[in-house]
């Protein structure tokens, strides 16, 4: 079920994580929003090669930057933010990448409850100093949300 984006980071209480929805980010408490978040080092063939988090991808996607195809967490985002863009980011290719981390780790998703759990809403915030941010990328939770339904 995809929560509407306009007030529904309100709707979610960060220590309610993992209850009444799952945060898509590299700090939530369940192992699922970490997994399936951009920063997860999570090793992958793209369709422009290996990548060892969609976080490096991400940002590849725009600077072409080589160095980035090695990188995750934090560190993909740091330097990617430094980088000149040099491309206009494609969504297309940028989805394809994420549909194939969901289908190499199959097995994890289908065998954890919360990922099978179509009612309970993914959502993407920050959390800092105990407040919540919103984290922006709607579209990419949209998207997981309609993996969730495709892959099972």
């Amino acid at each position: 079920m995809y929560v509407d984006g306009i007030g529904a980071i309100e709707m979610f209480a960060p220590e309610n994580d993992g209850i009444d929805h799952i945060n898509v980010y590299s700090q939530a408490r369940t192992e699922l929003g970490r997994f399936l978040s951009n920063f997860a080092h999570c090793p992958q063939n793209t369709p422009d090669g290996v990548f060892q988090s969609l976080e490096g991808y991400w940002y590849w996607l725009k600077t072409y930057d080589d160095r980035l195809r090695n990188l995750y967490g934090l560190d993909a985002k740091n330097l990617g933010r430094k980088l000149p863009i040099v491309n206009r980011f494609d969504v297309p290719r940028f989805k394809k990448a994420l549909k194939i981390k969901l289908l190499n780790n199959k097995d994890f998703l289908i065998n954890s409850p919360l990922w099978c759990d179509l009612e309970l809403p993914l959502t993407h915030y920050y959390v800092y100093n105990g407040q919540r941010k919103d984290a922006g990328g709607q579209w990419v939770i949209e998207y997981l949300e309609q993996l969730r339904f495709d892959i099972g």
